[in-house]
């Protein structure tokens, strides 16, 4: 068993997996460090502010959206030692690693620029520059998301001998339901007009934190649960080995149906107009 493995087998945990990143990914480790410290600069920038957007400081968004992205590679990060070490020394892998970690870096400075004008990034169609933009901003992310899917795939797929290979399946199964679901809410979602189904279209009334609309539907509840598949799947693979190691893949193959039934019953309930948590 190698060291890389050895380093998370026994849990999303070590005294030295800081190193250990350091050492074995730092593409992604230093744009998770990058995306989470321009968080800083954009919350004193939030407050001093008085413009707004769609009814909500301007940079809120922003701020979101880094922390998004900086969860999203830190996931990666903790879970590339669970490829085989034959995939992981793969030149397509090191590229996806490359490819992810730049697109998300550019994709987070075009919201900042764009909110620093209070202008819309997302769903921005009022001019040529604007839709193209746009159109740049949801293939890269759609790339970004299926290459974290392929990791996934090659992780699921994995035959080297680990401590916990009934983690390993936890966190392929999360990599590749998170793309597919997170990917599929995306498609629709960017060809509509807004996030918004019904109520008032602008996030001012939002729920607390995320600012889901509570007068109408809003489509990004469900992208978001369905995303966030990859890191919820392979938690509850996770705490169900601690319980039992034969009980860890019953529970994921569980959760996983249920992940599904639940993104699928949130985006019903949006295009239905009806909000999550009403007002």
């Amino acid at each position: 068993m190698t060291a890389r493995k050895t380093m998370l087998n026994s849990g999303f945990a070590g005294s030295d997996i800081w190193r250990t990143l350091h050492r074995d990914e730092p593409v992604l480790l230093y744009a998770t460090v990058i995306l989470a410290a321009m968080m800083f600069p954009a919350f004193l920038a939030y407050l001093a502010e008085t413009r707004t957007f769609n009814g909500i400081n301007v940079w809120i968004k922003p701020m979101k959206f880094m922390s998004s992205a900086a969860i999203f590679l830190a996931t990666l990060a903790i879970f590339m030692p669970y490829l085989d070490q034959a995939d992981r020394a793969r030149k397509s892998v090191n590229a996806a690693v490359w490819i992810i970690s730049v697109f998300l870096i550019l994709e987070i400075l075009y919201i900042t620029f764009r909110a620093s004008r209070a202008e819309a990034s997302h769903f921005n169609r009022e001019n040529v520059i604007g839709i193209v933009l746009y159109a740049w901003m949801g293939i890269t992310i759609l790339i970004s998301t299926a290459l974290a899917g392929w990791i996934g795939w090659l992780i699921l797929m994995g035959r080297d001998k680990i401590a916990a290979p009934e983690l390993r399946y936890a966190i392929g199964v999360g990599l590749v339901l998170g793309t597919a679901l997170g990917s599929l809410t995306a498609i629709y979602m960017s060809t509509q007009t807004g996030h918004w189904v019904g109520g008032v279209r602008n996030d001012s009334e939002g729920s607390f934190f995320f600012g889901w609309s509570r007068t109408g539907g809003d489509l990004r509840v469900a992208h978001f649960i369905g995303l966030h598949a990859m890191q919820g799947i392979p938690l509850i693979g996770w705490f169900a080995s601690f319980i039992s190691a034969a009980a860890a893949k019953p529970a994921v193959i569980v959760s996983a149906a249920l992940w599904v039934l639940v993104t699928a019953a949130t985006f019903g309930q949006a295009i239905a107009a009806r909000a999550l948590l009403p007002l």
